[in-house]
């Protein structure tokens, strides 16, 4: 059931329910979805509406930046139910090895499986042999050159299929109450809905969690749990804008909220010409496959990764860093036609791309048939004779990190202060961006490769700042961890001492690793699913 605060009068008396989430983006969806088909009584609260309006964005644009540019915190945030899934990739990787998280791959695992089913991707391996086993192939002769270097595969949703909204979002509507335009001002300590309506022990709780309507209204909404699932920077923001009974903010009795804030480091290492962009295209352009999911949906896009093994990155003193094929089509082509009016399908913008693209489509067509044909009987990804292929790096920072988020002084129009990003780059990891461009030259020449432009400083001298952009994968600012002094959240997403409040969000990631971090995400929201109705349970 829908609820829209913009359009309704505002509830007089508490709304109370089992489980309180905050946040219609990915993690929340999944979380609340998992919760209410399981019968749990569910409440999300969303800030924003069902489409993304001017002025909800405009409160996420006006977060001050310090350090280097963070351009996620202003342009990679949505305020919309379904979150990013409005606007991102849809691509996700599996979680890789050697993080010293309290909850290890091992564990996440099935969850990670049932993520990707929600997600529609198909089963095949991550890892490359694994991948090419599956399909009947063998191992392009580019991959079995390379050493010291792990090869993997990232599958990407296809765009009807990216929106999570229309799916997830549908079964969450249904069986739970949607709150929109509902704006968390603060979460509040005390009593409130707990057991007998009294403290558990010495562990605090989340009594009421407080929301302000577009009008002005205040609404308290009580939960025996209290889930946060509002994306990394809002996380921080709103545990430490909730001051009101603690002063230093909710779960930051040591000071960790906001904290090693990290997102990953990207960077166009090299434009592939001649023998290598040829080579390149012919044995690692991107693959498709239609098992398991409806045609009329689309296929699931499988690209390659070039991932620094862990002998590697000892070795060199590498932070986790891996390089993949971007391919860029030509500005007003016909496939970046084509691309543009999928993503307005993806956003919802149906209608308005029709009208936008109409005098382009009849000249597009035939590059997206040949889109289709590639796929259908080739089962790779068409590339146009103009497309220029390049080597990107994306690349994990420091652990912990000397970023931080913190509150500033400009208020919101809901009263609530502006998050303060303050995003650095150390030193190390611009090495590690350059050892590991090194290592890859030195392979490419091993193998004959020739034809590979490495950019302006990525081999020698200094990386080019300008170049350098985060990959829009905020991380860090409620990390998890066993010791309170030095973490936001346990190894089962609950606040250190917050009895009933629990975090899912890519928020508690101590660090990046090289993956991608939306599978892992939810699979730590669906984890967390499981762990709260067992609670409810007992």
């Amino acid at each position: 059931m829908e609820i829209d605060l913009a359009t309704v009068e505002a509830p007089g008396e508490a709304v109370r329910a089992q489980v309180c989430v905050i946040g219609a983006g990915i993690a929340g969806l999944a979380l609340a979805r998992r919760l209410a088909l399981s019968g749990v009584d569910v409440v999300v609260l969303e800030a924003g509406g069902l489409c993304l309006e001017a002025g909800g964005q405009a409160i996420f644009a006006a977060a001050e930046l310090r350090g280097h540019l963070n351009v996620g915190t202003i342009e990679g945030r949505f305020r919309v139910f379904g979150g990013s899934s409005l606007r991102w990739g849809g691509q996700v990787l599996s979680l890789g090895g050697g993080t010293a998280w309290p909850v290890g791959a091992q564990e996440l695992a099935p969850y990670a499986s049932e993520a990707e089913g929600l997600l529609e991707v198909g089963e095949l391996p991550f890892d490359a042999a694994g991948f090419f086993a599956a399909i009947g192939r063998s191992e392009p002769r580019l991959l079995s050159g390379l050493r010291e270097v792990d090869a993997r595969v990232s599958k990407w949703m296809a765009f009807p299929r990216r929106n999570l909204a229309a799916s997830l979002g549908r079964d969450v509507v249904e069986r739970a109450r949607v709150y929109l335009h509902a704006q968390v001002v603060e979460l509040r300590l005390g009593s409130g809905a707990g057991r007998g309506g009294a403290l558990a022990g010495d562990r605090g709780r989340v009594g009421v969690v407080v929301v302000k309507t577009p009008a002005g209204a205040l609404v308290r909404f009580e939960a025996l749990e209290v889930v946060l699932a509002a994306g990394t920077v809002e996380t921080a923001r709103l545990l430490l804008a909730s001051r009101s009974v603690a002063e230093e903010g909710v779960g930051n009795a040591h000071g960790q909220v906001g904290r090693n804030f990290h997102d990953h480091l990207t960077l166009t290492a090299a434009t592939l010409t001649g023998e290598a962009r040829a080579r390149v295209a012919a044995e690692l352009r991107p693959w498709v496959f239609f098992a398991g999911v409806s045609d009329m949906r689309g296929g699931t896009l499988h690209s390659m990764k070039l991932e620094a093994s862990r002998e590697l990155r000892e070795r060199l003193d590498l932070n986790p860093i891996l390089a993949h094929i971007a391919i860029e089509e030509p500005e007003g082509s016909g496939i970046a036609v084509v691309r543009e009016m999928l993503t307005s399908v993806q956003r919802g913008e149906a209608g308005r791309a029709l009208t936008a693209y109409a005098l382009k489509i009849p000249g597009a067509m035939l590059d997206g048939a040949r889109l289709v044909l590639g796929a259908k009987l080739q089962n790779r990804r068409f590339l146009s004779r103009k497309a220029v292929l390049s080597l990107q790096f994306n690349l994990a920072q420091d652990a912990p990190s000397a970023s931080r988020i913190t509150l500033g002084r400009e208020l919101d129009p809901f009263g609530v202060p502006q998050a303060v990003v303050d995003w650095r780059v150390s030193g190390h990891e611009m090495d590690s961006i350059r050892r590991y461009a090194a290592h890859l030259r030195e392979q490419f020449e091993v193998m004959g490769l020739a034809g590979v432009q490495w950019a302006r400083g990525v081999l020698d001298g200094d990386v080019p700042m300008d170049g350098l952009e985060d990959a829009r994968h905020a991380m860090g600012g409620a990390c998890m961890g066993d010791d309170p002094r030095s973490s936001v959240v346990d190894g089962e997403m609950r606040v250190h001492g917050v009895e009933n409040l629990s975090i899912a969000s890519a928020a508690t990631f101590p660090d990046g690793s090289p993956q991608l971090p939306t599978l892992t995400m939810m699979a730590l929201a669906l984890r967390l699913a499981e762990r709260i109705q067992t609670r409810l349970a007992g």
